[in-house]
């Protein structure tokens, strides 16, 4: 049975580099084995070396190596978490063997060339219990609590009135500029 390290005095430093250097090859051939190819691997032990510098060694550390592993072994399972999450992602290439290619399906809609400026002016055309929370949330970014307090309204009644606000704002900009009817 191999023998336990003996725990560090409580003075003692443990120099984590130094340990970490003594033993990445383990720690490497472990992370190789859950990553499957040496890139990932080797992010793998970077992440978990950062986080070791970071946090440090926690006073109740009695093995390093063991420590370490653990750590190794999360920032894995963290990164295979958050490659699950992201979309696959397709290399582009000029052919795609079995695909049609598709045609543009047309002119850019007419609601892409109208300015913030337009939108402004058309704001005046609407009344202005509706304007003014349009204004407020979109070009002042303020939030729902934040219109409700200035204006001393409920927050719902905020929700309501820039829903109204959309739908209005909409008429006026497809009665100006002969748009369809949806954005």
């Amino acid at each position: 049975m191999a023998e336990q390290p003996e725990a560090p005095e409580p003075d003692a430093t443990v120099d984590l580099e130094g340990e970490f250097a003594r033993i990445r090859p383990a720690l490497l051939r472990m992370a190789e084995r859950m990553c499957g190819n040496t890139a990932d691997a080797e992010d793998a032990l970077q992440e978990t070396f950062l986080r070791a510098v970071r946090r440090g060694i926690p006073p109740d550390v009695r093995n390093v190596a063991a420590w370490l592993t653990t750590m190794l072994k999360n920032a894995i399972v963290d990164h295979c978490r958050k490659t699950k999450r992201r979309p696959s992602h397709e290399p582009i290439t000029d052919h795609h063997d079995g695909l049609t290619q598709l045609e543009p399906d047309g002119p850019e809609p007419g609601w892409g060339n109208i300015t913030l400026d337009d939108i402004r002016d058309a704001l005046d055309a609407i009344e202005p219990v509706y304007s003014e929370v349009y204004r407020l949330h979109t070009f002042e970014d303020l939030s729902y609590e934040e219109i409700a307090q200035r204006l001393g309204v409920q927050r719902v009644t905020v929700g309501t009135r820039l829903n109204r606000a959309r739908k209005k704002l909409r008429e006026v900009l497809v009665a100006r500029f002969g748009l369809g009817s949806r954005p």
